[in-house]
């Protein structure tokens, strides 16, 4: 097998374990318990969006986020630059991701841009 061979290999091995290692560590979270700041409610139901403003998929997904907030209740933003406290806690590792809670609960993680239906229905787990 040539060096060139070998090198291809490895680079298509890392481009598949990167993403495979966000998302399962991302699954990891669902169904742990979350304990809020001081100040902030989990008690509810929630979508908490983490996004980064030098995220092209971020920058297409915001507008949508802001439009179904403005439908719905419980719809969090957070830059994960800006709050790099919160980032850590929810062990974000990928942008954009969707985190939904329930009486304090994850019961469900998307990673990656999502559509306005698709969004629609990751809602209707919460309800």
């Amino acid at each position: 097998m040539s060096w060139i061979m070998i090198l291809l290999l490895l680079a298509a091995s890392f481009l598949i374990l990167v993403p495979l290692f966000s998302y399962l560590s991302a699954r990891r979270l669902v169904g742990k318990k979350i304990e809020g700041d001081p100040g902030d409610d989990m008690s509810g139901s929630r979508m908490i969006y983490f996004y980064s403003q030098n995220c092209s998929p971020c920058r297409r997904m915001t507008p949508i986020i802001d439009r179904l907030a403005e439908k719905h209740q419980g719809i969090v933003k957070v830059d994960v630059r800006a709050d790099p406290e919160r980032t850590r806690r929810f062990n974000i590792r990928a942008t954009p991701t969707l985190v939904l809670i329930r009486e304090s609960v994850v019961i469900d993680i998307a990673l990656g841009a999502k559509s306005e239906s698709q969004l629609e229905s990751l809602l209707q787990k919460l309800a």
